[in-house]
């Protein structure tokens, strides 16, 4: 159904609900955008005043999914960092986390170049690798020993080709976590966790 045609339906108590908050959500988004585009032309922030909302940039590539890694790699990984050097390069407070060892490893492999760029920007501190393993991987199933290999192994990465690990785990689109993932995680050295599906 267009936008046209939902405006132009019969109203109904829903209807008229949701089309309420069309303008609550453009209003919000230009607020958003307008905010973000003032502080990307303001000096950096003071920390010390009012509070601060701070939005980082993350692609989400899924790579143990639907597609096969030729896809993933002359694609997906080519988008993300193409797309992010332009946003780097456009905005001086802009700052980017993307996760998974692997995916970094296929970027060193087949866009060497590039990822020498991208590793500048980890070394500025613009670009964050993430996430702590080198997949974003079940944790369901797999016994403990596979996901703290999957966090030594990553981090492992990040020490060699960066000179520092991440220190938090993130599972944007895993479905459900052992009881088991704190101590699993503490263990591990892992500070924080993030994800996106508590669901």
């Amino acid at each position: 159904m267009t936008f046209g045609e939902y405006v132009s339906r019969p109203a109904s108590r829903t209807g008229v609900r949701s089309l309420r908050r069309i303008p609550f959500a453009g209003a919000l988004a230009c607020f958003l955008l307008l905010g973000g585009a003032l502080a990307q032309t303001a000096g950096k922030p003071d920390l010390s005043g009012e509070r601060t909302l701070y939005v980082v940039g993350y692609a989400h590539l899924d790579t143990e999914w639907r597609w096969e890694y030729p896809q993933v790699i002359n694609e997906y990984l080519r988008k993300t960092m193409d797309e992010n050097f332009t946003l780097l390069e456009k905005y001086p407070h802009y700052v980017f986390n993307f996760s998974g060892a692997n995916r970094y490893r296929l970027m060193k492999e087949y866009y060497p170049a590039e990822f020498a760029k991208l590793a500048d920007y980890v070394h500025s501190g613009r670009w964050f690798p993430a996430g702590s393993s080198m997949e974003e991987g079940d944790v369901n199933a797999p016994s403990a020993e596979a996901i703290i290999r999957q966090i030594l192994y990553g981090n492992e990465w990040f020490r060699k080709e960066f000179g520092k690990a991440s220190a938090e785990y993130m599972l944007p689109d895993c479905f459900g976590f052992p009881s088991s993932l704190p101590t699993i995680l503490a263990h591990s050295g892992v500070q924080g966790f993030s994800t996106q599906k508590l669901t």
